[in-house]
C-alpha cells in the first residue's frame, strides 16, 4: 500500500477526526445501481415535470419502486427504457424492490 505523507495542516477538515487523521482507503460504496443512471433518470424525470431524489433511490426501496413505476407509466420511451434498466439493476443486485412489505 502506497501512502503519501500530507502535512496535517493541508488536509481538509473532513479528513480529520478527534483522534487524528482518517486515512483514505480508496474504497467506494457499492449501490444497487450506478449513480450515473440514477442522475440521468432524475434529469429525464425533471424534464417530464416529475421529481426524483437520485441518492434516496439507493437506500429507500419503497421510494425507488414508486419513482420507477411513475417513470415507466409516463409513456416516454426513453424514460421507460431507463426506468426498466434501473429496476433490472436493483433486481440483479438482490434489492428486490418489488417485494417491499
Amino acid at each position: 500500500m502506497h501512502i503519501t505523507a500530507i502535512p496535517p495542516h493541508l488536509m481538509p477538515e473532513t479528513a480529520q477526526a478527534p483522534w487524528g487523521l482518517v486515512q483514505d482507503l480508496g474504497l467506494t460504496v457499492a449501490g444497487p445501481t450506478g449513480m450515473d443512471d440514477l442522475w440521468r433518470l432524475e434529469d429525464l424525470m425533471v424534464e417530464q415535470g416529475m421529481s426524483l431524489q437520485a441518492t434516496r433511490m439507493v437506500y429507500d426501496r419503497h421510494y425507488a419502486l414508486e419513482r420507477l413505476a411513475q417513470a415507466h407509466a409516463r409513456g416516454d420511451a426513453t424514460l421507460q427504457a431507463l426506468a426498466q434498466q434501473v429496476f433490472d439493476s436493483f433486481q440483479r443486485r438482490g434489492e428486490w424492490i418489488g417485494l417491499v412489505h
